[in-house]
């Protein structure tokens, strides 16, 4: 359950889930914060907020104890002499529980202050004019990749004017509205997660260069090595590639050649350069952690980190043999754990503003008790899509689509998101 508080309430141990700064409009964050210490709980106080939301479904921390009453009352900021205190992360605390992190902070709020026209790329067509268009390009992409893919395991060539063609076409979409090709990248396919997982990386990849304002060229690129990046994988043999179980370590160190192989495939078949470091790099990590030579940093193609990225969610939030994929906002805080690690921090920043912190397709339950579908991005005010209602606050299915705007409403805002097999069937095609 969400309570409101005043920031005098305001204790260690308390997980913070949103702020008010302007009454009536809450801002939720993308996970709850836990606060550890007084300093976090002095951190809060110093940006500014009129209020505080809490979540005291939480369990108490197990390391504060029932500290909640004992806590002295915080100072408030103005009857202070220095600035905020820093916040100290023990080592090893990651996995602990949501932490109290200034750079999310930081973030929400530079959502907060983007203006509406900034930041759309929607270009040229609007969401449902241009879905259309894209659902033809993205089933375009997806016979294209079971068509090379095939070859590949053959040994066929890779018709590389025709791979480019439709990579173009999706530019094309991307440029027109982002928004439209990116929510079909939440489509997913049990039985064909190999083809509808290389289409949906390219498709996060170009909107995530859209957003970091690549030029079409660099664009085209990108998009060629994002769609081809898994090729290799047509090289391993299907009882490692599809194997239901835990890989061995001679299985995996063969499931991993797959990133040399797809280079080495790709520069025989005169792919452009960049398509063909896409590829081999995408399993590199920005630590030096990943495979198969262990760069670091800029030692890595910018497609290859951007590529990374993409991968991982769609690997994330895809359901396979051996694992039930994630809700997006789960895996979304994964990545945001893993940047300065395994991922450069501005690509991972980028990525979520991207697709926003409930990216189009996600399914929410609200504070009122209504389950709904999140059909639009504000990009000026994250936490607060546009979503299509899918049932009462009985959870009883809605007879017909309602959409609402979440930036306009003041007595519904998002609680939880939700797979969508917690929602009832007829719930569920509303959202198609």
């Amino acid at each position: 359950m969400i309570e409101k508080i005043s920031l005098e309430e305001l204790r260690v141990g308390m997980y913070v889930c949103g702020m008010e700064k302007e009454a009536g409009k809450p801002v939720f964050f993308m996970n709850n914060i836990l606060l550890k210490t007084q300093a976090d709980v002095e951190r809060m106080l110093w940006n500014g907020y009129a209020c505080l939301y809490i979540n005291v479904d939480e369990p108490a921390d197990p390391r504060q104890g029932c500290i909640a009453e004992a806590s002295p009352a915080p100072l408030r900021p103005e009857n202070r002499e220095s600035g905020p205190p820093a916040i100290e992360v023990a080592a090893g605390d990651a996995e602990a529980g949501p932490l109290l992190d200034e750079s999310l902070l930081a973030a929400i709020e530079e959502f907060e202050e983007l203006s509406p026209e900034g930041e759309q790329c929607h270009g040229e067509r609007g969401f449902d004019e241009e879905l259309k268009e894209a659902k033809k390009v993205r089933n375009e992409a997806e016979l294209l990749v079971r068509e090379f893919l095939r070859d590949a395991r053959l040994g066929k060539g890779i018709d590389a004017e025709k791979v480019t063609g439709t990579v173009g076409r999706m530019v094309d979409s991307v440029f027109r509205n982002q928004d439209a090709l990116t929510s079909l990248a939440r489509l997913k396919s049990f039985d064909d997660y190999t083809f509808a997982h290389s289409v949906n990386v390219c498709i996060l990849s170009l909107a995530l260069g859209r957003q970091m304002e690549l030029e079409r060229a660099e664009l085209e690129e990108l998009g060629t090595g994002a769609i081809l990046h898994d090729i290799g994988k047509m090289l391993v043999p299907d009882k490692v590639l599809n194997k239901p179980g835990k890989l061995t370590d001679e299985e995996f160190a063969i499931m991993k050649s797959h990133a040399e192989l797809g280079g080495e495939m790709l520069t025989s078949a005169k792919i452009n350069s960049t398509a063909m470091l896409v590829a081999s790099q995408h399993h590199e990590r920005y630590d030096g952690s990943g495979y198969h030579k262990g760069l670091t940093k800029g030692g890595i193609h910018i497609f290859a980190r951007i590529a990374a990225v993409a991968d991982v969610y769609d690997a994330m939030t895809s359901k396979r043999v051996y694992q039930n994929g994630m809700v997006p906002e789960e895996a979304l805080k994964k990545l945001y754990l893993m940047r300065g690690t395994h991922f450069q921090p501005e690509i991972v920043e980028r990525f979520i503003k991207c697709l926003g912190i409930y990216p189009i397709g996600t399914f929410v339950e609200l504070n009122t008790g209504e389950l709904a579908v999140v059909k639009m991005v504000n990009r000026s005010h994250p936490m607060q899509p546009r979503i299509q209602l899918l049932s009462d606050r009985d959870k009883r299915p809605c007879k017909t689509a309602l959409e609402v705007d979440l930036k306009d409403e003041i007595g519904r805002w998002i609680v939880a998101t939700r797979k969508p097999e917690e929602f009832p069937p007829s719930a569920e095609s509303l959202a198609c």
